[in-house]
């Protein structure tokens, strides 16, 4: 099973501080829920965000991360930059 996980980081004093992820099955709510978070960073502040496909690998009993499908970086004016890849 393939599923995607998304996050947000921001940048602020004395380095960068990650925001809680999520997961989903589907690539295009993973997007979204990104974008919204990233849309709720306080105005003037530059933020990250991404999106990565994960598959289950029996060996390690897991999920692992094997390609980042969209990563989107948000300015300090509030302008965000979206680039998108994967087959979905």
């Amino acid at each position: 099973m393939r599923l995607y996980d998304w996050g947000v980081a921001v940048d602020v004093a004395g380095g960068r501080r990650v925001a809680p992820v999520g997961v989903s099955d589907r690539q295009q709510q993973a997007q979204d829920r990104m974008v919204e978070a990233l849309c709720a960073v306080p105005a003037g502040v530059a933020a990250r965000g991404w999106v990565m496909a994960m598959a289950y690998v029996p060996r390690v009993s897991g999920y692992q991360r094997y390609e980042l499908t969209v990563q989107a970086e948000r300015d300090a004016s509030s302008t965000v930059h979206l680039t998108v890849s994967g087959d979905e």
